[in-house]
């Protein structure tokens, strides 16, 4: 990951924790391997990356063997779903810090971008889209 390229428009403070929730968050892709290689059968692979909508079904389905097969073939797939994962959170990452929004938790690759925005008054938690704050009435800023 080239961190320059996130953290272009960041002042030193933001850099520093972008840098360091960066590798709190980010998953390696030697873990994907392994497990895409030695559980993916029961869909571990899919839960690495929060994709746990495959993950179950993998789980389901574990019992054919079917999913042990396709984990085999996704052994050699993991190092760039792995990489995209760790790109997506870097984008998330880096709109977070800049819209100084808290970050939550990392997304799956598939989902949208989820980030919670708070009332400035009442700190009770708002839509993105929303003008007023639903508890107090203050005007979002």
């Amino acid at each position: 990951m080239t961190g320059d390229l996130y953290t272009a428009n960041m002042n030193d403070a933001q850099r520093a924790y972008f840098y360091s929730e960066y590798q709190r968050l980010r998953k390696d892709e030697i873990a994907g391997i392994l497990f895409a290689f030695f559980l993916g059968g029961f869909g571990a692979h899919h839960f690495y990356l929060r994709r746990n909508g495959l993950g179950i079904l993998y789980a389901c389905f574990c019992w054919t063997g079917i999913p042990s097969l396709i984990a085999l073939v996704e052994c050699f797939l993991m190092p760039g779903r792995v990489r995209e994962y760790n790109t997506l959170l870097a984008l998330q990452l880096q709109d977070s810090i800049l819209r100084g929004v808290p970050v939550l938790a990392p997304m799956a690759p598939d989902a949208s971008p989820f980030t919670v925005r708070t009332c400035g008054q009442c700190g009770t938690p708002m839509e993105q889209e929303a003008v007023f704050c639903t508890k107090c009435g203050a005007r979002a800023a």
